[in-house]
């Protein structure tokens, strides 16, 4: 598994280093918005640590300081964007924005079927194919998406209800990737009305069964 290098920050002497050559606070951070880019704008392909350097303006040596190999970018980069969405999650189901299942779906909705973050994602998976380290990535990636999502619906079977959902709106991804719908024709809003009431018909028939 790759060592996750995003979190990784200079000690000791390196650290006075970095503060005397007056490199600007967020490196990590201005790297993985790089990456995120590239991987929305032009795939996996172009995902090299050059083209990444140059995007975020860093030195190489400043992007390898803390993602040495392209697996630590790109297992950084995969949890920047399982961040992003499970903290969508979060402000839709606590405070002021609390605002039930139908909003969480149409939140996660928007965020998968986003273009770039379907072209990024697709790339990733005919990637994961030939390489373990890309396949490992994903497969966490997936998993803190299902449990963010099984803890926003709540309820019993949460998880596996998570599951079926996420399963359903990457199928509706897909299909909008592929399709590329009008605005007016999109099936997204009666498919996530669908999918609400079979995820609640799905956790009845659960609750029911326990019962008898």
């Amino acid at each position: 598994m790759p060592t996750k290098r995003h979190d990784r920050r200079p000690t000791g002497s390196a650290h006075h280093r970095e503060q005397a050559g007056g490199q600007p606070v967020g490196v990590p951070e201005r790297i993985l918005d790089a990456a995120l880019y590239i991987l929305g704008e032009s795939g996996i392909r172009k995902l090299t640590q050059v083209q990444v350097a140059n995007r975020a303006r860093v030195r190489q040596s400043h992007l390898t300081y803390y993602f040495p190999t392209r697996d630590d970018l790109l297992d950084a980069v995969t949890e920047r964007a399982v961040d992003g969405i499970v903290s969508g999650f979060r402000r839709v189901t606590t405070g002021a924005s609390k605002g039930g299942q139908k909003q969480l779906l149409e939140r996660l909705a928007r965020s998968v079927t986003d273009l770039a973050h379907m072209r990024m994602f697709v790339a990733m998976i005919v990637e994961a194919d030939a390489d373990p380290a890309v396949r490992r990535a994903m497969r966490r990636a997936t998993e803190r998406i299902e449990a963010a999502l099984a803890e926003a619906l709540g309820g019993e079977d949460a998880r596996e209800r998570a599951r079926l959902v996420l399963a359903a709106i990457w199928g509706l991804g897909l299909y909008q990737f592929l399709m590329r719908p009008p605005s007016n024709t999109s099936p997204t809003r009666v498919y996530l009305s669908w999918l609400v009431g079979a995820s609640k018909a799905h956790e009845a028939g659960v609750a029911a069964d326990q019962i008898g």
